[in-house]
């Protein structure tokens, strides 16, 4: 599974300037989502999990990342300040360029 946050309007990722590799931040309501946070590629694939995403095949899937991020969001306690036990279950026990920030798992 890959998930894809391609920049456009309203849409940031990293440019070289204002956002770090891995930030991908939604202008309209400032939501951010930092990549290279622990538990987030978990919480993306829950949420891809949640939407019914067919990961039953061999082939690499393609998902746009925008499409999870309230989801990934909300399953993630807000920086510096420690998880749930709900966001704990979710994270824990459950198991590049200039135009998209991406992770693959």
């Amino acid at each position: 599974m890959v998930v894809i946050f391609h920049g456009g309007p309203g849409r940031l990722v990293n440019d070289g300037m204002f956002l770090h590799n891995g930030g991908a931040l939604r202008t309209s309501d400032r939501a951010y989502l930092n990549l290279h946070r622990p538990g987030v590629a978990r919480a993306l694939l829950d949420e891809a999990l949640e939407r019914v995403h067919d990961f039953a095949t061999a082939q690499t899937i393609e998902i746009d990342g925008w499409e999870l991020i309230d989801g990934a969001l909300g399953r993630l306690s807000p920086p510096g300040q420690p998880a749930t036990q709900e966001n704990r279950n979710v994270l824990v026990d459950k198991g590049p360029g200039m135009d998209a920030a991406f992770f693959g798992c």
